[in-house]
């Protein structure tokens, strides 16, 4: 009988890599089936792999295969991680640290892009995440410096300053479509926006109903949309050239807040599950308990439709609640609505994000930290749907885009200043 000989480690991977790269339709069979996040990753491990995921075929195969897939989303923190450790030179990343919902991914950067250091005034922005679309993220810097950022790739560019500068990261909001983006701030009569098309920022004539405030920006469909919680929501196209506005009042929802309008952020929430709007209502003073209430926007009729409605004493009586134990005591706070699944929302008790299914009033899990170890606090994260091809989203503008992603994002959005040449006077040489 002959002895097997001994196979180290390394010798079983470099037959394994082998083996598959020999058999394209098993290498193109198990790429298909990646996550997102993974198939960014392994684009990078040789240049078989790179052109095996950038093909037209794969892209087309892979798109098909995970539209409708239920796992790509992610709930993203709103406060930015930053890594104190030393890098090397080169371009800043911006990288997802993900985790599948429940638990609460993280964005994490350099401190060379978001140093740490106190709030020194009003105006001054810790650095945060704005706002999500397509695979995009806004972020503030310190500074009142704005970033737009794929954390797929970790690719990152620094928005060129506007005048005046940008004040408010609540009025602010970015929308992708069709491989570009636009990053857009709502002011009393002009929409002033920013388009990766042309590269520059600039303002165009708007007549919008004046809010009384701006809770939040989300996008859908294209479309950004402004919250006032006290009244509506207001939407409009940042791409058109002359953008026109649509106002949706909200439902008359029976809660309301009893210490001052500061406290709507906590008790209602606005955004799309299911591809449709969706308006999540807490109301402390209904019944004994209080209770949660889900209205859905009808496509056909134009008009809110209660989906659901769950007394808290209901979430009491069921078995799931000895399991993770929600105060009775305290009314929770609005967090967000899963945005596949219209049923499944989230709301934030004792800084933990409880996931709660309204469907079966029953408690599905709860987390205390995201996976950068901080605590959830009373700040919702914010719920990210994964495009099917996202490591090809660019956050460059059109003009830089062959040549940004090998730069310093800090110096990719300065394109007004003049660049310093590489050539300079040579020093002699002592003799």
């Amino acid at each position: 009988m002959t002895t097997p000989l001994p196979v180290s480690a390394g010798d079983a991977s470099r037959v394994l890599f082998t083996g598959i790269r020999d058999h394209t339709d098993i290498l193109i069979e198990v790429l298909l089936r990646l996550p997102p996040w993974s198939l960014c990753q392994l684009r990078c491990v040789c240049k078989l792999w790179l052109e095996r995921t950038t093909s037209s075929t794969f892209l087309s195969a892979y798109a098909e295969r995970h539209t409708t897939n239920p796992s790509n989303w992610f709930l993203l923190d709103r406060t930015i991680f930053i890594d104190t450790a030393p890098t090397p030179r080169g371009p800043i990343r911006a990288l997802l640290r993900n985790s599948e919902p429940p638990k609460v991914s993280s964005i994490i950067t350099s401190s060379r892009m978001c140093s740490i250091r106190r709030k020194e005034s009003f105006y001054d922005q810790l650095p945060m995440v704005v706002s999500y679309s397509g695979g995009l993220i806004l972020f503030t810097g310190n500074e009142n410096n704005y970033y737009v950022c794929n954390p797929f790739t970790g690719d990152t560019f620094l928005l060129p300053v506007p005048k005046p500068q940008l004040r408010n990261a609540e009025s602010l909001g970015i929308v992708a479509r069709d491989g570009e983006y636009v990053v857009a701030e709502l002011m009393m009569s002009c929409l002033r926006s920013f388009s990766s098309v042309n590269g520059r920022w600039e303002e165009k004539p708007l007549v919008c109903p004046q809010f009384s405030r701006g809770d939040m920006v989300f996008s859908s469909g294209g479309m950004l949309h402004w919250v006032d919680l006290n009244c509506g929501i207001l939407s409009c196209d940042p791409f058109a050239s002359e953008p026109t506005v649509l106002f949706i009042n909200l439902p008359e929802a029976s809660g309301r807040p009893t210490r001052g309008l500061d406290e709507w952020i906590h008790m209602r929430y606005v955004g799309v599950s299911a591809g449709r709007l969706c308006f999540f209502d807490i109301d402390e003073d209904d019944g004994e308990s209080g209770s949660m209430s889900l209205w859905a926007l009808g496509g056909n009729s134009g008009e809110w439709v209660l989906e659901y409605k769950v007394d808290f004493e209901d979430l009491w009586e069921d078995e799931s609640y000895d399991d993770y134990s929600l105060d009775e005591d305290e009314v929770p706070l609005v967090g967000l609505v899963d945005p596949l699944n219209e049923h499944s929302v989230y709301v934030i008790s004792q800084d933990c994000l409880f996931n709660i299914d309204l469907k079966t009033k029953q408690i599905l899990n709860c987390t205390a930290q995201t996976n950068a170890g901080r605590e959830v606090g009373s700040s919702p994260p914010i719920a990210c749907v994964v495009p099917p091809l996202p490591h090809l989203v660019s956050p460059y503008p059109s003009c830089l885009r062959k040549e940004a992603s090998n730069s310093d994002p800090q110096e990719a959005g300065s394109s007004d200043k003049p660049q310093k040449s590489g050539k300079g006077r040579r020093r002699k040489s002592k003799t």
